[in-house]
């Protein structure tokens, strides 16, 4: 009986356990391109097309070079931590930032596919 009721406890919190693993994103949150990420230096550029970009070819691209908090957050597409000097891997990617008052990068979330479409059609 004792078996059965662990048993049963068990597959209860392993099926509630992947309901939990839902990501939430802040309110506060800015959507851009990583282009590039150098020690505590990353470069951010627009995660949209704008006019200026198409008007000057790609000349005048928007990027912008921001430093990273000491105690950054980075998650992976799969909500996982990961050290901000493997954010080199994830180049080209949209991602979602958060700034702390000092303008610098508290957290970064790398987007999946679904949740750069949602979030890119919500600000529009």
């Amino acid at each position: 009986m004792k078996f059965l009721r662990v048993s049963v406890c068990t597959l209860l919190f392993l099926i509630a356990a992947h309901s939990w693993a839902g990501r939430i994103l802040p309110n506060d949150i800015q959507i851009a391109v990583l282009k590039n990420a150098v020690g505590k230096e990353v470069v951010l550029g627009s995660a949209k097309r704008g006019w200026l970009r198409t008007v000057t070819l790609g000349i005048v691209n928007g990027n912008k070079s921001f430093l990273l908090s000491s105690n950054i957050r980075v998650r992976n597409d799969r909500n996982n931590f990961e050290t901000y000097n493997k954010l080199q891997n994830y180049r080209n990617r949209t991602v979602a930032v958060r700034f702390d008052r000092s303008e610098r990068i508290q957290d970064i979330w790398i987007l999946t596919a679904e949740e750069r479409d949602r979030l890119l059609r919500s600000n529009q």
